[in-house]
């Protein structure tokens, strides 16, 4: 039964591929040329050095604007710098209800640090305990929610290229391993004193 449901699900995903990619319904729609050349690249789902790089540097990026539509920001912002869609969308889960209690504050301390440079800041301090309802906390936050957008996005353009960097570097180096692992011993000669 379980193969029969794999079966069935991998004809549909070839059979709908197939039908996006249909030469008749990309010259007849730009949108559809769009979607194949960004979505339905195989680039994009197969993981290589850049891709994934680029997909963690998204999805930093992403994670870091405390929104809540980072998953499909992510996936066509991945799709449109033709990264990995998959990991850019797992990034997204890094700020999520627990690690928001560490985020919000940062977010909020980096944003105003940098606006203390352009524009006034706002004055109240920052509240130490929220709400626990949803209202409440956005009521306790409207001043300080551009702050910390602005927050966000310095933290993301800073956090985003690291990211990227590091990413690449240990796919390298994981390689470079894997390579090593995979060169033959060679044997002892016999009468050796090794």
């Amino acid at each position: 039964m379980v193969e029969f449901a794999k079966g069935y699900f991998r004809r549909s995903v070839f059979k709908t591929y197939r039908f996006l990619k249909h030469p008749r319904k990309l010259k007849a729609s730009p949108l559809m040329r769009w979607f194949a050349r960004h979505f339905l690249d195989k680039r994009v789902w197969k993981p290589t050095q850049h891709t994934f790089s680029g997909g963690m540097a998204v999805g930093t990026f992403v994670t870091l604007q405390l929104l809540p539509i980072q998953m499909p920001s992510a996936a066509i912002l991945a799709a449109v710098f033709r990264v990995n869609i998959p990991i850019a969308i797992a990034m997204c889960w890094v700020s999520n209800p627990v690690t928001l209690a560490a985020l919000v504050p940062l977010e909020y301390h980096v944003g105003k640090w940098a606006l203390a440079f352009l524009t006034e800041v706002p004055s109240t301090p920052f509240p130490d305990k929220f709400p626990m309802d949803v209202a409440g906390m956005w009521l306790a936050l409207k001043e300080h929610a551009p702050v910390m957008l602005f927050g966000g996005v310095v933290l993301g353009a800073v956090l985003a290229p690291i990211s990227y960097v590091l990413t690449y570097v240990i796919w390298g180096a994981i390689d470079h391993w894997n390579l090593f692992r995979k060169q033959p011993v060679l044997p002892l000669k016999k009468g050796s004193n090794v």
